[in-house]
């Protein structure tokens, strides 16, 4: 039993499943060693090849039998360490052929190999491989061994660059040989607002990993998001090759028929050393309509208004002016003197002009008509009634039948053109601010009422790219998004609305209509009816009103009035603070790359609603922050890349 085992043992292996045909042919080559040494050798397929061209590095030892068969160990064969070249398939474990006759003595013959492709022209000179044994000095089993290694010559390979002449045309393409390239598609077609996965196959002999993404240029309307290339080998006879699977999830705004174009994947071939283009036939897909649902998907109305709200516009434009003011009002009524000359020098007749002018009323109104338009702008009772016996005085000159001189103008004529000038500026700047943010017809609405809502939405959003606070604007995008089929989407954008507007009534029908939005989200919508810029604005004012009271001497008047002006000031600022991180939500579910790469690794998946907050924008994609669930029910901290198409940008939440 045991001789037999033995024999099993010595017996030749098959090696027609370790050995390649290439590799198999190139064995011929190797010299044989003199008989009775050891010998091993090292060599490439080919001395010289393209860049990205395929070669075979094969190391081959040759071992006298009746040494051997002294030897109390297996030798041991080192192959080298190539750098500097991609190494597709090896066999660096020695397998065993069967033996052959060199002269009159029996060798047993080892063979390593591997399969590589160089990256980068230049000369690549291989290390030489190493086989180690030991010889006993004796026949006693005691006796020490003489440790004895032989080194194979260094072999040298040449890797020749891609001709500069053929670079431009063949631009990123791959070296291989025999390509072919086509579109794969789901039979069925497509259903607008519904994701599929399409897919372009590349076909042929070469390194599969090193070949790139074709250069594709999608039509319009359906959008598009890369997903991981699948490589699926075949070699045939040693040579590498395979298919090589470019898959992407697509989503068509519309009904119709899709045309994807023809794609040119230009390569480089090896054997004819010239530039080949595979091109892929057109492909046509019919994309049916979305599925709506009358109940929670009836058309929303939307309005032609895209006006920024008046006080978000003032504050946010005029901020720092408004605050300079505020801290001005302080110092410059401590500054003040006690007595100032009058500023009308000029004759009576000119202070009651410009009274007149700076009030807007008629030059025959009478004194009592000029006294109740000073009321109704705000002027104290006792200069409006110094006014009222001056206008009488000049009256009673200009008219009577004595005449004499005009009486001189009172001093509390200027406090009140100082405050009739004052709100008629303030007037003027509203009504420019409002003239200059009224309400334009946007295409957007067009192409919403006439069914379009994937045209509307890009329109939409359009306007409030370039106008990030009209309001209005913000709920049309939302209401074109949710006919769309985009649920995610449109909640964000109405979301957005509500920090600007939350007192439209049209948003709240377009919030009662949307039944399907879970309550976690819809209690993000804003609960107090007044907005951050309209706090702030009201803290300002408050604050003048105080400093007013204050001058007049009504200090718990101005004490009560600066006490609230302190909590409206506490919340605006507050909700300012709050809005450094921005808040958005995952429109589907979307896997959380550790790099902007659709080919790397995902830590984790994010359902669709996920809210997230936005840490940074690289080149469609952003690196977000959120929380996913894991078992039970604990949650867990994830930050990471998706496509920025897959994040929906919510307002900050108040």
């Amino acid at each position: 039993m045991i001789a037999l085992l033995l024999a099993l043992a010595r017996a030749p292996q098959d090696t027609n499943l370790v050995i390649l045909p290439r590799v198999r042919a190139m064995l011929e080559s190797f010299p044989p060693p003199r008989p009775g040494d050891v010998s091993i050798a090292t060599r490439f397929s080919r001395d010289t090849v393209w860049v990205g061209e395929q070669v075979e590095f094969v190391t081959v030892a040759w071992f006298p039998r009746p040494l051997r068969d002294r030897l109390r160990h297996q030798p041991v064969l080192t192959s080298p360490s190539l750098n500097g070249l991609w190494s597709a398939r090896a066999q660096l474990t020695p397998v065993q052929l069967p033996p052959r006759m060199v002269g009159h003595v029996m060798y047993d013959l080892w063979v390593t190999y591997q399969t590589i492709f160089p990256l980068a022209a230049g000369r690549v000179e291989a290390p030489p491989a190493v086989l180690t044994y030991g010889v006993p000095t004796s026949t006693s089993y005691f006796a020490p061994e003489d440790r004895r290694t032989v080194a194979a010559a260094p072999a040298v390979l040449v890797a020749r660059a891609i001709p500069a002449s053929l670079a431009a045309s063949l631009g990123s393409g791959p070296t291989a040989r025999n390509l072919s390239i086509g579109w794969r598609a789901t039979a069925g077609g497509l259903q607008a607002g519904s994701p599929a996965i399409v897919e372009l196959d590349v076909t042929g002999e070469g390194n599969l990993t090193l070949w790139p993404a074709p250069d594709v240029h999608w039509p319009d309307g359906l959008h598009v998001y890369p997903e991981p290339t699948d490589e699926r080998a075949a070699p045939v006879l040693g040579v590498i090759g395979g298919q090589k699977h470019f898959r992407y999830t697509v989503v068509a705004d519309s009904a119709g028929v899709l045309a994807f174009p023809a794609v040119s994947y230009p390569y480089f071939d090896p054997r004819t050393g010239t530039v080949q283009t595979a091109v892929t036939a057109p492909l046509s897909l019919a994309i049916r309509p979305r599925l709506v649902t009358e109940g929670n998907h009836s058309p929303l109305p939307v309005t032609a208004d895209r006006s920024t709200p008046l006080v978000t516009s003032l504050v946010r434009q005029w901020g720092w002016l408004l605050l300079i003011v505020a801290l001005a009002l302080p110092i410059a009524t401590r500054a003040r003197r006690p007595a100032r000359r009058p500023r009308f020098a000029q004759p009576n007749a000119d202070a009651e002009a410009a009274l007149r002018a700076a009030l807007g009323t008629p030059v025959d109104a009478g004194p009592d008509h000029v006294v109740a338009a000073l009321r109704a702008r705000g002027v104290p009772r006792d200069d409006a009634e110094l006014v009222r016996r001056w206008l009488t005085a000049l009256t009673r000159v200009r008219y009577g039948p004595d005449g004499g001189a005009s009486p001189d103008a009172p001093a509390a004529l200027t406090r009140v053109l100082d405050r009739l000038r004052g709100v008629t500026t303030a007037l003027v700047l509203l009504l420019c601010l409002a003239g200059s943010l009224a309400a334009r017809q946007d295409d957007g609405i067009a192409r919403y009422n006439a069914g379009d809502y994937a045209g509307a939405a890009r329109r939409f959003a359009g306007v409030v790219a370039a106008h990030p606070t009209a309001a209005g604007t913000w709920r049309n995008l939302g209401a074109a998004r949710w006919m769309n089929g985009d649920e995610v989407g449109a909640t964000a954008a109405w979301l957005h609305a509500a920090t600007l507007a939350p007192r439209d009534p049209l948003l709240d029908v377009m919030w009662a209509r949307a039944v399907s939005v879970p309550p976690d989200i819809r209690s993000l919508a804003p609960t107090v009816p007044l907005t951050r810029d309209e706090e702030l604005l009201l803290a300002w004012a408050l604050w003048l009103v105080a400093w007013t009271l204050a001058l007049k001497g009504k200090r718990s008047w101005a004490l009560g009035v600066g006490a609230c002006c302190l909590v409206f000031a506490i919340l605006g600022v507050s909700r300012w603070l709050g809005d450094t991180r921005e808040i958005a939500l995952i429109t589907a579910a979307t896997p959380v790359r550790i790099s902007p790469n659709p080919a790397t690794m995902a830590e984790a998946e994010f359902p669709a609603w996920t809210m997230i907050h936005v840490r940074r924008r690289v080149a469609g994609w952003d690196l977000i922050e959120g929380s996913v669930a894991g078992q039970g029910g604990l949650g867990s901290t994830v930050a990471g890349w998706v496509p920025a198409a897959a994040v929906a940008a919510v307002a900050a939440v108040d």
